[in-house]
């Protein structure tokens, strides 16, 4: 079995050494050693790793020159392709083209493990943005999903005071059974009804890819309070908003990758192995 790592970033160095440590002939190809040789091996390949994301101008491999479409059609129907964030498009060609492919997104296991490190490394880049000690700080956090709940766990865990601001009943409910304060919000285009939450935090977190923050609420956030963005695009806030505000804002995207890449890369590599473990029983 070969395995081929196209693109990215340290994550997917790390995944080829463990998949090698694991007993997996494995090979990372930059686009430096990008020749007929690694053709080949990507012609033979019975996997083909991508990054994550996959792309990001929809045309070439994350941190890459290659270009999808040229990879596509090098790849023989018997190669798996593993990577993240597969875009519809993406998905409707590879399935006309009767390509396998397997998103780590798809997967909970993988989603879950990787909220851990997204919670752990928003909180490191905070604590940088922030001007006190997480113990005692009134914290709020925009969603309770995967990452949500694992943020507030590790905050709680360190003294914080959590609010969870939850749009669904079920995780509002489980905030309040848990013992957060919990608020109920509301969202309808770019307007909500978060003006119904106190602005006096020392650090807000947010969860959800749509505006949630409307002019209302950001005028009246506090100067000081550091807003850390975790959603993917549209982000949680409009960036006139910010700036009309002068807030403490920032966008942490990536953070797997950046924040601890080795730890990121076994991610992936057990989540491939599972899966190869998986179909040996089928």
């Amino acid at each position: 079995m070969k395995a081929m790592f196209l693109g990215g970033d340290l994550r997917q160095h790390y995944a080829c050494e463990y998949l090698k440590m694991n007993g997996i002939d494995s090979e990372f190809c930059s686009d430096i050693n990008f020749d007929e040789k690694t053709i080949c091996s990507i012609q033979n390949a019975s996997i083909v790793v991508l990054p994550i994301p996959i792309s990001k101008d929809k045309k070439h491999i994350n941190n890459s020159l290659i270009k999808i479409s040229d990879l596509i059609a090098m790849i023989n129907d018997h190669t798996t392709i593993f990577g993240g964030q597969f875009y519809h498009s993406l998905r409707d060609y590879l399935d006309a083209q009767n390509k396998e492919y397997i998103d780590y997104f798809d997967i909970e296991s993988f989603q879950i493990q990787n909220a851990l490190l997204t919670a752990e490394g928003a909180i490191y880049y905070a604590k940088q943005r922030m001007n006190r000690s997480i113990h005692g700080s009134e914290i709020a956090i925009l969603g309770f999903g995967r990452i949500g709940k694992i943020l507030a766990y590790l905050l709680h865990s360190q003294g914080a005071k959590i609010t969870v601001c939850a749009r669904k009943d079920s995780d509002f409910t489980w905030s309040k059974l848990i013992g957060f304060n919990g608020v109920k919000i509301k969202i309808s285009g770019n307007e909500s009804n978060l003006n119904l939450v106190n602005n006096k935090y020392d650090l807000l977190f947010n969860t959800i890819p749509f505006w949630v923050m409307d002019d209302e609420f950001a005028k009246n956030i506090y100067p000081d309070t550091a807003i850390i963005d975790l959603a993917s695009h549209p982000f949680g806030i409009d960036e006139h908003l910010v700036k009309k505000y002068q807030l403490k804002y920032c966008r942490e995207l990536g953070i797997p990758g950046r924040y601890a890449p080795e730890s990121a890369g076994e991610i992936i590599g057990k989540t491939i192995l599972n899966h190869l473990q998986i179909r040996r029983t089928e």
